[in-house]
């Protein structure tokens, strides 16, 4: 019983450990982060990608019609807590089964601006 315990105890531990806030590991990730607006040839059309890290809460806006300064008509959305895998390789917002790629962290680049790459798209904070 108590070695079942422990176990269990360890594992829950492990599980916790390999998901903490995106902003816990890399506070640069907090702010409103989005795309160039780009052509999509599937598509046929310009698209936009977002990602906002407030805090523990997260959202991601995944090419999208920009719509003057907001987004619509987007592939897919994803809203509620960001978390980050122990490794720093994937974010994950909100219950989605969908980890966006972590390509590079965010950083200043040599014009000041801060960038971050996550699965393969260039993003600039706002």
């Amino acid at each position: 019983m108590k070695k079942t315990l422990f176990l269990l105890l360890i594992a829950s531990g492990l599980f916790f450990a390999c998901n903490k806030p995106v902003y816990k590991y890399n506070s640069d990730f907090e702010g409103v982060w989005k795309t160039d607006i780009i052509f999509d040839t599937i598509l046929n059309m310009n698209v936009r990608s977002e990602i906002i890290i407030d805090g523990a809460d997260g959202s991601f806006k995944n090419t999208c019609s920009p719509c003057g300064t907001d987004l619509c008509n987007c592939v897919s959305t994803q809203f509620g807590k960001a978390v980050m895998n122990s490794s720093r390789t994937q974010m994950k917002i909100g219950s989605s089964n969908y980890p966006l790629r972590i390509d590079e962290e965010p950083y200043q680049n040599s014009n000041g601006i801060w960038t971050m790459k996550i699965q393969g798209l260039v993003y600039y904070r706002q």
